[in-house]
C-alpha cells in the first residue's frame, strides 16, 4: 500500500514525509520522488508490549512516496511529469500550508489554505477528465462497430456518470461503485477515486488558537469531497523529534498535546484507506498485522503465512479491551473472555488472535 504526499511548493510537504518516515531532511529541492516505509504508531500495541515485554515489537507499516512539489505555473510537460508519479500510489496526502512565515513565500495566486486546496483539486480533476474522455472516445468506436463486450458497455456507462461528476467539479469518489465496477475501470488509475487525506501544516500560534484563515471553509470542502482532514504543525513535530523522552513529555504538556501529530496522522491515513490491525501476542513478539476492513478470519490468517490460511481450522479471539482488563491472554481465558471464531467471521480492528491450523 503506497501513499503519495502531494502539495504546492513551500507547503512543508517533505517535512511531513521526513517526520512520517523518520528520515532526515537536508532542505534540498527534490526533482524525483522518494519512497520510504513508516511505522503506524498505535497506542494499543505499545500497551500490549508493556504487558508482555516481548523480545520484539512489530508495528504495522505503510509505504509513503514524497512527490516533488507541484508548481501550477510550470509548463504542461513538467506538470504531467509530476502527476505521472501519482499514477501508482493507492492514496494521497494533500499538504496545505497555513503557517505564517514572512521568509517563506507563498506560491503565486495561492496565498491562502483554501486556494491551495482548490488548486490541487482542480489539477486532479482536469487530469481525470482528460483520461476519462480519451477512454470514452475509444469505447465509442467499439460500440459503433458492435464490437464492444458487455464489460465495455458497462464501463462506458460508468465513465459517462463519472465524467458528469468531474465536469461539475466533483470527485469521482462521489460515484457509488461496487467492487466489480471498480475493477472495470481500475486500469485508468483515476486520481479522484483514490482516498485522500488533507493535512494542513499550521504554526505554533495557530496550534494554540486551534484556528487559521478559512479553516471552516477548508474543512467543509474536505467533507464535500470525502477527504479525511487533520491539521498538524510540522515545526512543532520537528522540535519534538529532537528532544529526549523527558523533554518531549514536558514540551507536550506545555503545548497541551496528548499525542504527537505525526502519530495521529499515520493513524488517520491507516483508517481512511480502509485498513485495520489485528494483533498476535507473546514473549517472543507482539505484532500488528495489516488487513483490509471486512476481511474474514481465514483470509486474515494468510497475512501471517499462506500455510495458516490454507490449513485454517479456527481462530481464538480476545477483544483488546477485554485483554487489557484481564491483564493478559491467559487470565482472559480463565475469565471466559476468549472464544473460537470460524473461517467466515469478519475480523474486527484490535482483535487479539491465535490461529489454529493443520500443519
Amino acid at each position: 500500500m503506497k501513499i503519495g504526499i502531494f502539495g504546492l511548493p513551500m507547503s512543508g510537504k517533505t517535512t511531513i514525509f521526513s517526520l512520517l518516515t523518520d528520515t532526515p531532511y537536508d532542505g534540498s529541492y527534490k526533482v524525483n520522488s522518494e519512497e520510504k516505509r513508516a511505522f503506524i504508531r498505535d497506542e494499543r500495541i505499545e500497551k500490549l508490549s508493556e504487558i508482555y515485554q516481548p523480545k520484539k515489537t512489530t508495528y504495522a507499516e505503510l509505504d509513503f512516496v514524497d512527490i516533488p512539489s507541484f508548481d501550477s505555473s510550470s509548463d504542461q510537460k513538467e506538470k504531467s511529469r509530476i502527476l505521472q508519479m501519482i499514477q501508482n500510489v493507492d492514496s494521497m496526502i494533500l499538504v496545505i500550508r497555513a503557517f505564517e512565515n514572512d521568509e517563506v513565500p507563498y506560491p503565486d495566486n495561492n496565498e491562502t489554505p483554501l486556494k491551495q486546496l482548490n488548486t490541487l483539486i482542480a489539477e486532479l480533476i482536469i487530469r481525470d477528465i482528460e483520461v476519462v474522455e480519451n477512454r470514452l472516445a475509444r469505447l465509442e468506436i467499439s460500440i459503433k462497430k458492435n464490437k464492444a463486450s458487455k464489460d465495455e458497455i458497462k464501463e462506458n456507462e460508468i465513465l459517462e456518470g463519472i465524467k458528469n461528476l468531474l465536469m461539475e467539479e466533483k470527485f469521482a469518489s462521489n460515484y457509488e461503485l461496487n467492487e466489480e465496477e471498480k475493477k472495470l475501470i481500475s486500469s485508468l488509475s483515476l486520481f479522484t477515486l483514490k482516498p485522500i487525506i488533507t493535512v494542513v501544516n499550521i504554526d505554533e500560534n495557530q496550534h494554540d488558537s486551534d484556528d487559521y484563515s478559512q479553516k471552516e471553509e477548508l474543512i467543509s470542502t474536505c467533507k464535500d469531497n470525502n477527504f479525511a482532514y487533520i491539521d498538524i504543525s510540522g515545526k512543532i513535530e520537528s522540535d519534538l523529534v529532537e528532544l529526549n523522552e523527558d523533554e518531549r513529555k514536558m514540551f507536550m504538556e506545555e503545548l497541551n498535546i496528548e499525542r504527537p501529530g505525526i502519530s495521529r496522522l499515520s493513524k488517520v491515513v491507516y483508517d481512511h484507506i480502509g485498513l485495520i490491525s489485528y494483533f498476535t501476542v507473546g514473549k517472543d513478539e507482539v505484532r500488528a498485522w495489516t488487513i483490509k476492513k471486512g476481511t474474514n478470519m481465514k483470509k486474515a490468517a494468510g497475512a501471517i503465512h499462506s500455510a495458516l490460511e490454507k490449513g485454517f481450522i479456527k481462530a481464538e479471539v480476545i477483544k483488546y479491551e477485554d485483554l487489557i482488563v484481564a491483564g493478559n491472554d491467559e487470565e482472559a481465558r480463565k475469565q471466559g473472555l476468549s472464544r473460537l471464531a470460524g473461517k467466515d467471521e469478519i475480523v474486527e480492528d484490535g482483535n487479539i488472535m491465535e490461529i489454529r491450523a493443520n500443519s
